[in-house]
């Protein structure tokens, strides 16, 4: 695990200098670099933007290569997957004021002449909704475990990992607070800076994108329950789930926001 941890980062902080060096010198594409509203308006906008966010990258990739190889998995998610959603809205205010700074160049609707992407209460409360249920589930379920309990699995089904139920339940509670923390995020954002979301080619709805993601968190929250069920199950009865439920799980997190789209995409 830890190797495959050390690798992850490996890997992130490469993106974060080809960010830095690459992404300026390719320009405003379809496929590579921060490529938001904001960005992909100007080309100076772009180059400062995608050196910012890279340099921001790196410093964090260099923080965490040390981490990866001592840290227990789910503090390294945290601590990886935490200051990179706070650098969105960093980047994304950086490359808005950028923007301003500069002027609106011919053919750019300004960001006040835009209206706010607003999602409706029933998209809003979802996310909360769902981890709601899971911390109440977490804690009726916490005074019956033992004292120390597996919560990592090869692909065989055989424990490879265990832990405390104090720094479990915390770390797990963290972690998945994650998933409503990017579903708000992104809502606030296209409140606020409602240039950053950028449809391209595929001409969806602005608000499209924001309900996929809301549709792939409340999915991902659903999997989290089953993953704490799966692991109080086995610590009380020694039952372990089948890898194919994860497997289906995994499968509708992808399919189930996908097919909002193209419900989106065909109409």
């Amino acid at each position: 695990m830890y190797y495959f941890m050390f690798i992850i980062t490996l890997v992130y902080l490469a993106a974060g200098l080809a960010q830095y060096f690459i992404a300026p010198k390719v320009g405003p594409n379809p496929y590579f670099g921060f490529r938001v509203g904001y960005t992909l308006s100007d080309r100076e906008v772009w180059n400062k933007a995608n050196r910012f966010l890279g340099l921001l990258m790196t410093i964090h990739g260099l923080f965490l290569l040390p981490l990866s190889l001592i840290l227990d998995v789910l503090w390294f998610l945290i601590l990886f997957l935490v200051p990179m959603l706070v650098f969105i809205p960093i980047g994304i205010k950086y490359a808005a004021n950028l923007l301003e700074l500069k002027g609106a160049k011919s053919g750019i609707v300004g960001e006040r002449k835009m209206e706010p992407i607003v999602l409706g209460f029933a998209w809003l409360i979802t996310p909360m909704l769902f981890y709601s249920i899971l911390l109440l589930y977490m804690a009726f379920t916490y005074p019956q475990l033992p004292s120390v309990l597996a919560v990592h699995f090869d692909a065989a089904g055989n424990p490879n990992g265990w832990a405390t139920k104090e720094s479990f339940f915390v770390s797990y509670a963290a972690y998945s607070l994650i998933l409503p923390g990017t579903a708000y995020l992104f809502a606030y954002l296209g409140y606020r800076y409602p240039m950053y979301v950028h449809p391209g080619r595929t001409r969806f709805p602005r608000d499209a994108y924001l309900k996929t993601l809301f549709l792939a968190m409340d999915v991902a929250l659903l999997f989290e329950i089953f993953i704490y069920y799966s692991i109080y199950l086995y610590a009380m009865q020694g039952i372990m789930l089948s890898i194919g439920y994860t497997l289906i799980f995994t499968i509708i997190i992808v399919l189930v926001p996908i097919g909002y789209l193209v419900s989106k995409w065909r109409r």
